[in-house]
């Protein structure tokens, strides 16, 4: 897998040693992914990291696996209506935009996208119906087959680090096409006290997302 993580912590965090960043980019090459960090600390940086990302082909790929799934993990603070990037409230609306160019068709890369969210009320998070809605106007546009986000009001930054150090760990012992195998994932992460994480899997057909917690299915996503 290869994992870009775009992360925001606040001034106040940086300065305490509070992030995600810095473990999950030592966690993740231990178990084999190619990993990147960026710290955009404004909306037009998340846009200008958005793009930078979206830029990636095969051209100089040295690897033995040119279409491995790319995720891109975000952490930051973040309320209902969105996440902050330094003082910028970027709503889920503006959030799909900067990620647009990265989920095209036109993408010269072909690997599965992934996307994780991790923040304070990210169970809120309105991007899967954004995204649904955008795919009906927009056919150039290829959602992440799989979204994953923090699925408690308050995410703590400890757990969080912990739990998704445990998840990029499993899932890629994981077949992506096994749903049953990635709710596993999430089963272990809470049966630990890590936190709950919520999946949303895109129904090609029905050109939407099906939501799912360690519990099971979610009827209403």
């Amino acid at each position: 897998m290869r994992v870009f993580i775009i992360e925001c912590p606040n001034p106040i965090d940086l300065l305490q040693g509070r992030n995600e960043g810095k473990s999950l980019e030592q966690i993740c090459k231990l178990v084999g992914h190619e990993v990147c960090c960026f710290h955009p600390k404004s909306k037009e940086e998340l846009v200008m990291v958005c793009r930078y990302i979206s830029s990636i082909d095969r051209e100089h790929d040295g690897s033995d696996s040119p279409d491995l799934p790319i995720c891109i993990h975000i952490s930051s603070h973040g309320e209902e209506d969105g996440l902050f990037f330094g003082k910028d409230l970027v709503s889920w609306n503006e959030l799909l935009q900067a990620l647009e160019p990265v989920f095209t068709k036109k993408s010269i890369y072909k690997g599965e996208h992934i996307l994780t969210v991790s923040a304070c009320e990210a169970k809120d998070q309105q991007l899967t119906k954004r995204i649904q809605k955008a795919c009906k106007e927009n056919h150039a546009l290829k959602p992440p087959k799989h979204l994953f986000v923090t699925a408690d009001e308050d995410v703590y930054w400890n757990d969080a680090a912990v739990a998704w150090a445990l998840f990029y760990n499993k899932i890629p012992k994981t077949k992506l096409s096994k749903k049953k195998k990635i709710v596993e994932v999430l089963t272990l992460i809470e049966k630990a006290e890590l936190g709950s994480i919520h999946y949303y899997r895109w129904q090609e057909k029905k050109k939407k997302y099906q939501s799912y917690s360690a519990q099971g299915k979610i009827e209403s996503s």
